[in-house]
């Protein structure tokens, strides 16, 4: 039975209790115990687990425990409190996580780690966070491991809720990726996953190099990194930045066509001059 005015049942009180008491976290398998969960609704049950950020703030991280003489790494619930705003993050319907899933082909759309290479599992998240206006439309949900699931959680909850608001609310997608440049801080690298979730554009890579064109003039530098998978990654690293000018995304604009007049114009003349 739900709780009345809050849509949650008996069976998320429990895990509520639960993870209150167990303050340094819990894993699924031990509140599956500890509430003796039949082997027949482990399903059903790590799905209200699944709902629980819909009204409280789960963080998630791995730690290593022994078990049967030998070290495990296992993933714990972490409760932090109530959510100032109920989302609908754990309202994701059972078709749109299966479609999610499908359509990963098994592999974490975030490392690159397989099912079946590296016995990952593969959980439905919101590219951009609902604290910060995501929506469960299909396009804003991707099929990632849980440990980058809960790597991600708790690298974006580092960052300031209202600046990262303001931040993905920008028109200009240039203005966008700067000032997430500039809230993540100079020098700092700032995870290309991150930025193609601000950027909401399949082309961010080159909106990134615009960035660096003379009318707006920044300075961001680039690293390269391995994952757990072995797969190469990137983060970005601003330098120096200059005041936005009026239109930016304008600005770069015009630069282009500009520039392709002075290459066009510079082509004309060097045919013209071995003719």
């Amino acid at each position: 039975m739900a709780k009345a005015g809050t849509g949650r049942s008996a069976i998320h009180e429990k895990i509520l209790a639960l993870m209150k008491s167990h303050p340094s976290g819990v894993s699924a398998a031990d509140m599956r115990r500890e509430l003796g969960i039949p082997a027949d609704r482990q399903v059903h049950f790590d799905r209200r687990i699944r709902e629980m950020p819909t009204w409280f703030v789960i963080h998630k991280k791995w730690a290593s425990i022994a078990s049967d003489g030998r070290q495990q790494r296992v993933l714990l619930y972490q409760y932090a409190g109530e959510r100032a705003v109920v989302t609908d993050e754990g309202q994701i319907s059972q078709r749109q996580r299966a479609a999610v899933i499908h359509a990963a082909h098994q592999r974490c759309q975030m490392c690159g780690r397989t099912v079946e290479t590296h016995g990952i599992t593969l959980v439905v998240d919101h590219k951009k966070p609902r604290d910060w206006g995501g929506t469960n439309d299909r396009e804003n949900l991707w099929a990632i491991c849980e440990e980058c699931n809960a790597g991600k959680k708790a690298y974006f909850s580092s960052l300031d809720l209202d600046l990262m608001k303001t931040v993905t609310a920008h028109r200009s997608v240039h203005v966008r990726i700067g000032e997430l440049l500039k809230a993540v801080g100079a020098g700092k690298g700032t995870p290309s996953a991150l930025i193609d979730v601000v950027a909401d554009q399949d082309d961010w890579q080159k909106r990134l190099r615009e960035l660096r064109y003379p009318v707006i003039g920044w300075k961001i530098g680039t690293r390269l990194y391995k994952a757990n998978s072995g797969r190469k990654l990137s983060e970005y690293v601003l330098l120096s930045s200059k005041p936005w000018p009026k239109d930016p995304t304008g600005e770069i604009r015009r630069f282009e066509i500009e520039r392709q007049k002075r290459n066009a114009a510079a082509r004309e003349s060097k045919a013209r001059a071995g003719s």
